[in-house]
Order: structure tokens, then sequence, then C-alpha cells
């Protein structure tokens, strides 16, 4: 296992675990989950997968997994009749802010290249000191 420097003021696994089987109840709730990550791991990122016949709901799961502010949500890739999200788990409480979702463009060379991906960005807020 591949060991990560973490904060000393990092929150425990108990609390990101907590948060992330209550995002993974409510996006169940919308539809069915085919694969997702089911223990909370520092040297392991965050997924969810769901058939891409739910594609109408992908506002509304992407809602749900930006209110866990203990999630980072990287990228959202569409492939094979599937949707999988990716994200950080953070281990320190993150602030709401706004954030885009972008299509990457992908060299479609290589036979496991995805059909489309999506990067997840954040706007920063600059606060004067």
């Amino acid at each position: 296992m591949l060991r990560f420097p973490l904060p000393h003021t990092m929150l425990s696994f108990a609390a990101v675990q907590a948060e992330w089987a209550n995002t993974l109840d409510r996006v169940q709730a919308l539809c069915p989950v085919l694969r997702m990550a089911e223990v909370v791991r520092p040297d392991r990122f965050a997924y969810l997968e769901i058939a891409r016949e739910h594609q109408d709901l992908v506002p509304e799961i992407e809602r749900i997994l930006f209110q866990n502010l203990l999630l980072r949500p990287l990228q959202r890739i569409e492939d094979r009749g599937t949707i999988e999200f990716q994200a950080d788990w953070l281990w320190n409480w993150r602030r709401s802010v706004p954030w885009s979702c972008e299509r990457s463009t992908i060299a479609r060379l290589l036979p496991d290249a995805p059909e489309h991906t999506y990067v997840y960005g954040y706007s920063l807020v600059l606060v004067e000191g």
C-alpha cells in the first residue's frame, strides 16, 4: 500500500466514510449504481458508475457529489454504455464554491480511450488581505 502524508488536522476515516456513504445512498435513491468505491482510502480515488440510460440524472448526481464537502469531483467519463464519476476524498472540509464542467478533447487513437470525458473546474474567490 502506498503511504501518503496526510495533514495533522485531518478528519477521521469514519467521518469521511460517513459522508461518502450518505452520498452513495442519495445517488442510489435516484438510480442503480453499477460500481462504486465502497471504502474510503487515502491512496485511491472515489468513483461511482451508472448506466448511460440514466444520463438525464447527471445534473442531479453532480449536485449531490458537489454537496459532499469532503469530496472533490474531478471528472466524468462516458464510455461503453456507462457514466463514471471520479473524485478525490478530502480530509478537511472544503468550502462550497461555484463549479463548471467542460468537455475534454481526447485523442481516440487508443482502443481503450473513452468516448467522452468532462473535467470539473472550480471558481476560486480571491480575498484581498
